[in-house]
């Protein structure tokens, strides 16, 4: 039905006009980019095979509309094409990019969903920005008189947009500027006269960014260097001039939108070039979502009302550049989740959401399945789970995460106590957190050279925001790693505090720190709903030559006697202080690794027995006594990302 020969040069051509957009970050080591290296593995095509039942095709070059919609006579227009499809019927678009804003309504049925998608090996873009400075970009823009050094604007004026953007050969973020100041600065240090979000004659420049200059219309553009000493290989050094380099600049709010759509599949697929969210849902049921690509701005996916999400193998990418900290979103730009909205029954699975201000809020979903992700550089919030509710039903399992300022954390002010319904919480297991690479938080008040400030330690995997009544937690068999003991000494790494008012179950994990002993601190008073038992603590550096006894304090104390009128073994007594002695444990975070127990270790048949009727899907696995950790002894190990690109403990496979 197709020549294999006409495919592969259709995706060689669909790869020069993407902009080498099928390369992934794993390239050559004699590769170079115009702009800078990519953060991220970027997409490639998918060889998802034609589907039986009926076919039609979509080609934005060679398409007509008013054509018959088959392979040699395929359509143009995505959202024309779409108005004629019936359930069962597949839409297949040709490589290439598509400057349209889609919109699906389509209803679908369970027995006959309509999909959208990709043609076989073919690389395919839906993109909502504006194209002339991706197509043509030496006649897009011009200098700016009397402007800041590199700086340009363009030589047309929009009514919209402007506002976010990417280099197209890397797909690395620009700075969102709302400030002209901040644009032409040539300031790159924190300052106490920096104001939030508001112009100033000071100014403080972020890196590569656009502003839309709502007076005039028109868009501006610096893509100066960065020169703030001990960024070293994570700041900007690339082309500098607009017109020498396609751009993706963002046009419209979203490149995909589904409203009032049922049983829909939408696959291998790029979405780039929003000014709002990559993709909307509305008030819809029962969407697949498999292969995406999503390039966020405000957010990578907003939401509303949705009710069944399946969501697997697709990559979230936010608007964090390599040379982007919490302060440059937060106080100079704008903040947002890669991923939030409302909606029931959602699984995501073996995807990737990376690099943004805060990461994923399930604050107003119901019944959410957060599994086998890998999830890493968010400057600010990890995962949201809000305040306490009366009904949360939320496992977040086999994920591997990584440098967020706060991993799970909660807004809100100190509410009304909530009568959350028996067993309702959020259920945290078998995960490997790991915050040993830090965060960049800020940049220095005066240079600093050695780059510190680039990778602050994070030692809290709990946090909050003004002090609201956490959800329930049930927090086991999970493996932490942090730099060092936990902000005010809290027990395992902040979920031993903020018990208030809740009901916090911590059981066979392993927490293991660098620097510095254990904290023991636990804000849980006696008749407060707090069990915890057989969790692992250690310390690389301090552990070797500890004699004393970390648990004295915590074990003769009232907590404890009280705790056995509900918890008969009283809490903390099966914990141990000991090496878990891993089969590799990097010295330096991001190096090869491997967090299995030894045969030998404590971590082996060393926890304690938690209830049947928490979710586990290795305790099969997990013969004896249940193993402390993530990876119990002896476990084949999981993989996370899409299409399992990263082992467990986040390394591309094959290391």
């Amino acid at each position: 039905m197709r020549c294999r020969s006409g495919a592969v040069r259709r995706r060689l051509l669909a790869a020069l006009v993407l902009g080498a957009m099928s390369q992934s970050v794993s390239l050559a080591a004699d590769a170079t980019f115009v702009s800078h290296r990519p953060m991220r593995p970027l997409p490639a095509p998918s060889s998802r095979p034609i589907p039986e039942g009926p076919v039609y095709f979509v080609d934005a070059v060679k398409g007509e509309d008013a054509a018959d919609g088959s392979l040699k006579a395929p359509w143009k227009s995505i959202n024309a094409s779409l108005a004629k499809l019936k359930p069962g019927d597949t839409l297949l678009l040709r490589g290439g990019t598509y400057y349209e804003t889609v919109t699906i309504r389509l209803k679908g049925t369970a027995a006959a969903p309509i999909t959208l998608r990709a043609y076989p090996d073919e690389l395919v873009v839906i993109d909502a920005g504006l194209r002339e400075f991706f197509e043509n970009p030496a006649n897009a823009w011009e200098p700016v008189p009397d402007g800041a050094a590199d700086e340009y604007r363009s030589k047309n004026s929009y009514p919209d947009g402007g506002g976010f953007g990417n280099f197209a050969d890397s797909m690395i973020p620009f700075q969102r500027y709302i400030t002209l100041s901040d644009l032409r600065s040539t300031n790159e240090l924190v300052s106490a006269k920096l104001g939030n979000r508001v112009d100033d004659p000071v100014g403080i420049y972020a890196g590569p960014g656009v502003r839309r200059d709502e007076a005039t219309g028109r868009i501006h553009i610096r893509l100066a260097h960065t020169r703030l000493e001990g960024l070293g290989s994570n700041g900007y050094a690339g082309e500098t001039d607009p017109r020498k380099m396609a751009l993706v600049i963002a046009g419209k709010d979203e490149a995909l939108s589904i409203a009032g759509a049922e049983h829909i599949r939408v696959q291998d697929l790029v979405l780039r070039g929003a000014s709002r969210q990559a993709l909307k849902m509305e008030k819809s049921s029962q969407i697949d979502l498999e292969g995406l690509t999503l390039y966020g701005c405000l957010a990578a996916i907003r939401m509303g009302e949705v009710e069944g999400l399946r969501m697997t193998h697709c990559a979230l990418r936010g608007h964090a550049a390599p040379w982007h900290s919490r302060f440059h979103h937060k106080d100079r730009s704008k903040a947002g989740y890669l991923f939030f909205g409302s909606g029931k029954d959602i699984e995501i699975a073996n995807c990737e959401l990376t690099d943004h201000h805060d990461g994923i809020s399930i604050q107003n979903l119901q019944r959410v399945r957060f599994h086998h992700n890998y999830f890493e550089n968010f400057n600010d919030d990890g995962i949201e789970p809000g305040p306490r509710s009366v009904d949360m039903d939320a496992q977040v399992y086999c994920n591997y995460l990584s440098q967020s300022l706060a991993t799970f954390t909660a807004h809100g002010k100190k509410p009304t106590p909530v009568e959350a319904k028996p067993g309702s919480g959020v259920y945290v297991y078998r995960n490997v957190v790991d915050t040993r690479k830090g965060v960049y938080i800020e940049p220095p008040f005066k240079p600093d050279p050695t780059g510190a400030f680039y990778a602050k330690p994070v030692d809290m995997v709990l946090s909050d925001h003004q002090n609201p009544i956490q959800q329930n937690y049930y927090v086991y068999h999970n493996t932490f790693l942090t730099p060092q003991t936990a902000w005010r000494d809290s027990y395992a790494f902040g979920w031993g505090v903020r018990t208030a008012q809740t009901t916090r179950r911590v059981f066979n994990n392993i927490c293991v720190q660098t620097d510095g002993l254990p904290g023991m601190k636990i804000s849980a008073t006696p008749g407060d709903d707090f069990e915890a038992d057989g969790n692992l603590f250690w310390s690389v550096r301090k552990g070797p030559d500890y004699k004393g006894d970390l648990f004295a304090t915590v074990r003769g104390s009232e907590l404890v006697r009280e705790s056995r009128k509900t918890y008969p073994a009283g809490i903390l007594t099966h914990d141990v202080f000991a090496d878990p002695k891993f089969a590799r444990l990097s010295a330096t975070p991001g190096e090869s690794q491997d967090l299995t127990p030894a045969p030998d270790s404590a971590a082996i048949n060393g926890g304690v027995s938690v209830p049947e009727s928490w979710p586990d899907p290795l305790r099969a696995v997990d013969a004896g006594k249940p193993d402390i950790g993530a990876v119990p002894g002896g476990a084949t190990l999981w993989r996370v990302g899409v299409r399992g690109r990263y082992n467990a403990f986040g390394e591309l496979a094959g290391k």
